[in-house]
């Protein structure tokens, strides 16, 4: 009988270019692209790497340019002690974006990765991008105010600066427990938790610490809600803190759409649910021709069957 367990990636895909890109002294980025089109970047949370994006790389590269990449410090990207901030990693992409002929992509940002879309916007105004989707990240992470959408109280926050983030175990130690209580809503096979936690732990402790305060102490909310007035934004939101998100993204950032299913890796847990999504989404409003035949997401709509 065959093993029909999911794996943590899809094998490699035959046509999927990959290298390094120069973007500062010292510093290379890894990338991975695959197709012709629109293109579309997808960017990785705290410590995470392009792998997570197979999924996309694979089902949506027969209509867009799909770019994924490893942020300084993480994956196959270069170490560097200098840099490890979320300001930095939007200077980064820039570079990368501009090395690689991109110009108004559609961005998507998972986690802290969503930082450096904003961060990018920031820097180069919204005009630069064609459109946004969010996966499950608040534009501004710390805040003291229960009721409004945040990764978390503050003694929390510094519980995990200061009791995790000092080494390699311990950093093991809180990947290992955020992965399986709020990435996922199935349990893990032992194979799909160790395959993460490798690609999570090229990162070193010193580079993890240093982006989780930098993401900790971020404050986006003006590029969020510029680049919501400016262009279209899709927030995929997983269904444990939803409805406070939603709360927050309508008061602020009203012209963005919402959808809400799955953990704060549905893209990969329910990968075609997210691709469906995602394609309807940018063809609505980045390709008009193929949009017109597309049923339109309306805010908070519920997820496709």
């Amino acid at each position: 009988m065959s093993d029909t367990r999911p794996s943590a990636a899809p094998p490699p895909l035959n046509g999927t270019n990959s290298g390094r890109i120069i973007v500062g002294p010292d510093v290379g980025l890894a990338y991975a692209e695959r197709g012709d089109g629109p293109p579309v970047v997808f960017i990785p949370h705290w410590t995470f790497t392009k792998e997570a994006f197979t999924h996309q790389l694979s089902a949506l590269s027969g209509r867009y340019r799909v770019i994924s990449y490893d942020p300084r410090g993480q994956g196959e990207s270069s170490f560097a002690r200098d840099g490890n901030d979320y300001i930095t990693h939007a200077h980064d992409l820039d570079s990368l974006l501009e090395t690689m002929g991109v110009t108004r992509p559609v961005l998507v940002g998972w986690g802290s990765g969503a930082l450096t879309a904003w961060g990018y916007v920031r820097l180069k105004g919204p005009e630069a991008i064609a459109g946004m989707a969010v996966i499950d990240m608040p534009p501004r992470p710390l805040n003291a105010q229960e009721s409004e959408w945040r990764e978390g109280p503050l003694d929390e926050v510094a519980a995990v600066h200061t009791l995790f983030l000092r080494d390699a175990r311990g950093l093991e130690t809180y990947l290992r427990r955020t992965i399986e209580t709020s990435m996922v809503e199935r349990a893990l096979y032992p194979e799909e938790l160790d395959a993460m936690l490798a690609y999570c732990l090229r990162t070193s402790p010193l580079v993890a610490a240093q982006l989780y305060a930098s993401a900790m102490f971020a404050d986006l909310t003006n590029a969020a809600v510029a680049t919501a007035r400016a262009c279209p934004v899709l927030f995929f939101l997983a269904s444990a803190r939803a409805n406070i998100a939603i709360a927050q993204i309508e008061r602020l950032m009203p012209e963005a759409r919402t959808v809400t299913f799955g953990g704060r890796m549905m893209f990969w847990e329910h990968h075609a649910a997210f691709n469906h999504v995602l394609r309807a989404f940018i063809d609505e409003h980045m390709l008009p021709e193929r949009g017109a035949a597309t049923a339109s997401l309306s805010a908070g709509a519920p997820l496709p069957g």
